[in-house]
């Protein structure tokens, strides 16, 4: 058990500081962000963009970082 989670250590600390990046880049220029974001046209997409990328980078995370530390889904056997 304890190799395993040292094998996870890596993802877990990749992913974890590029969430932690992208949190700390997006409260330091959250300015420019509304500005680019609600210039309209094409520049609409961004915000749309943001939540797929914070998604998927936080997801990634999370999927690291629960298992690490010992919570798991409870799987409920089905009744014959």
């Amino acid at each position: 058990m304890k190799r395993e989670n040292n094998k996870k250590i890596i993802p877990l600390m990749i992913w974890g500081s590029l969430s932690l990046g992208s949190y700390l880049m997006i409260f330091l220029f959250q300015n420019e962000l509304l500005f680019y974001s609600t210039r309209g046209g094409i520049f609409s997409i961004v915000p749309i963009l943001f939540a797929f990328y914070f998604s998927f980078v936080h997801g990634a995370f999370a999927s690291y970082l629960l298992p690490f530390i010992g919570v798991e889904a409870i799987i409920k056997k089905e009744a014959h």
